[in-house]
Protein backbone atom coordinates (compact mmCIF):
# COMPACT_ATOMS: atom_id res chain seq x y z
CA UNK A 1 0.00 0.00 0.00
CA UNK A 2 1.17 3.58 -0.42
CA UNK A 3 2.17 4.89 2.57
CA UNK A 4 0.23 8.36 2.72
CA UNK A 5 2.18 10.78 4.97
CA UNK A 6 1.47 13.99 6.52
CA UNK A 7 3.11 16.83 6.20
CA UNK A 8 5.68 16.17 8.21
CA UNK A 9 6.67 12.62 8.10
CA UNK A 10 4.01 10.81 10.14
CA UNK A 11 1.54 8.14 8.77
CA UNK A 12 -1.54 9.59 7.83
CA UNK A 13 -4.97 9.02 9.96
CA UNK A 14 -5.99 6.96 7.33
CA UNK A 15 -2.84 5.10 7.21
CA UNK A 16 -3.31 4.13 11.11
CA UNK A 17 -6.89 3.64 10.52
CA UNK A 18 -6.29 0.95 8.43
CA UNK A 19 -3.70 -0.44 10.45
CA UNK A 20 -5.38 -0.55 13.87
CA UNK A 21 -8.60 -1.94 12.64
CA UNK A 22 -9.67 -5.56 13.56
CA UNK A 23 -9.66 -6.57 10.28
CA UNK A 24 -6.95 -4.35 8.79
CA UNK A 25 -5.49 -6.75 6.71
CA UNK A 26 -8.41 -7.61 4.34
CA UNK A 27 -9.34 -3.86 5.11
CA UNK A 28 -6.26 -3.14 3.30
CA UNK A 29 -6.02 -5.27 0.51
CA UNK A 30 -9.86 -3.93 -0.26
CA UNK A 31 -8.43 -0.22 -0.16
CA UNK A 32 -5.23 -0.97 -2.31
CA UNK A 33 -7.49 -2.29 -5.27
CA UNK A 34 -9.56 1.29 -5.19
CA UNK A 35 -9.07 2.31 -8.67
CA UNK A 36 -11.89 5.17 -8.71
CA UNK A 37 -10.95 8.25 -6.70
CA UNK A 38 -13.22 11.48 -5.81
CA UNK A 39 -11.88 14.11 -7.40
CA UNK A 40 -10.90 17.27 -5.11
CA UNK A 41 -12.16 19.74 -7.21
CA UNK A 42 -15.84 18.55 -6.96
CA UNK A 43 -15.41 17.96 -3.25
CA UNK A 44 -13.77 21.48 -2.99
CA UNK A 45 -16.97 22.91 -4.68
CA UNK A 46 -19.09 20.70 -2.62
CA UNK A 47 -17.64 21.64 0.94
CA UNK A 48 -17.66 25.59 -0.43
CA UNK A 49 -21.33 26.12 -0.50
CA UNK A 50 -21.76 25.84 2.79
CA UNK A 51 -21.39 29.43 3.62
CA UNK A 52 -19.64 29.02 6.77
CA UNK A 53 -16.32 27.52 5.02
CA UNK A 54 -14.10 30.11 3.61
CA UNK A 55 -10.79 28.91 1.49
CA UNK A 56 -9.97 25.56 1.47
CA UNK A 57 -6.34 24.37 1.52
CA UNK A 58 -5.05 21.95 -1.34
CA UNK A 59 -4.76 18.88 1.16
CA UNK A 60 -8.42 19.47 2.54
CA UNK A 61 -10.57 17.44 -0.09
CA UNK A 62 -7.88 15.04 -1.46
CA UNK A 63 -8.04 13.69 2.50
CA UNK A 64 -12.12 14.14 2.70
CA UNK A 65 -11.83 11.97 -1.02
CA UNK A 66 -9.69 9.57 0.79
CA UNK A 67 -11.57 9.45 3.93
CA UNK A 68 -14.57 8.74 1.94
CA UNK A 69 -13.18 5.77 0.09
CA UNK A 70 -11.93 4.70 2.98
CA UNK A 71 -15.86 4.53 4.62
CA UNK A 72 -17.70 3.12 1.38
CA UNK A 73 -15.01 0.57 1.74
CA UNK A 74 -15.77 -0.38 5.24
CA UNK A 75 -19.12 -0.37 4.56
CA UNK A 76 -19.42 -2.38 1.48
CA UNK A 77 -17.48 -5.01 3.13
CA UNK A 78 -18.77 -5.17 5.91
CA UNK A 79 -22.47 -5.35 4.15
CA UNK A 80 -21.04 -7.91 2.25
CA UNK A 81 -20.18 -9.95 5.47
CA UNK A 82 -23.47 -9.48 6.29
CA UNK A 83 -24.98 -10.39 3.06
CA UNK A 84 -23.01 -13.98 3.02
CA UNK A 85 -24.20 -14.96 6.56
CA UNK A 86 -27.86 -14.23 5.07
CA UNK A 87 -27.00 -16.36 2.32
CA UNK A 88 -27.83 -13.90 -0.50
CA UNK A 89 -25.44 -12.64 -2.69
CA UNK A 90 -26.32 -9.50 -3.28
CA UNK A 91 -25.88 -6.66 -1.27
CA UNK A 92 -29.57 -4.73 -0.83
CA UNK A 93 -30.97 -1.99 0.86
CA UNK A 94 -32.13 -3.83 3.48
CA UNK A 95 -28.45 -5.34 4.47
CA UNK A 96 -27.18 -1.89 4.25
CA UNK A 97 -30.02 -1.08 6.49
CA UNK A 98 -28.97 -4.40 8.81
CA UNK A 99 -25.10 -3.24 8.74
CA UNK A 100 -25.68 0.29 9.82
CA UNK A 101 -28.03 -1.18 12.67
CA UNK A 102 -25.95 -4.06 13.52
CA UNK A 103 -22.53 -2.10 13.97
CA UNK A 104 -21.43 0.41 16.42
CA UNK A 105 -19.09 2.11 13.67
CA UNK A 106 -21.77 3.29 11.59
CA UNK A 107 -24.11 4.50 14.71
CA UNK A 108 -24.54 7.72 13.79
CA UNK A 109 -25.84 6.96 10.01
CA UNK A 110 -29.05 5.24 11.98
CA UNK A 111 -31.13 8.37 12.64
CA UNK A 112 -30.81 9.06 8.80
CA UNK A 113 -31.33 5.10 7.75
CA UNK A 114 -33.99 4.08 10.48
CA UNK A 115 -35.47 7.82 11.27
CA UNK A 116 -39.14 7.00 12.23
CA UNK A 117 -38.73 3.00 13.42
CA UNK A 118 -35.42 4.37 15.74
CA UNK A 119 -37.26 6.74 17.33
CA UNK A 120 -40.22 4.15 17.67
CA UNK A 121 -38.26 1.80 19.31
CA UNK A 122 -36.63 4.50 21.93
CA UNK A 123 -40.19 4.71 22.76
CA UNK A 124 -40.42 1.34 23.11
CA UNK A 125 -37.21 1.00 25.86
CA UNK A 126 -38.77 3.74 27.88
Amino acid sequence: MEHLLNPIGEPSVVQNTVNAGESGEELKDVFDRIRTHFPPAKIKKIMQTDEDIGKVSQATPVIAGRSLEFFMTMLVKKSGDVARNMGSKRITADILKKTIMEDEKFDFLRENVCGEELNEEEEEET
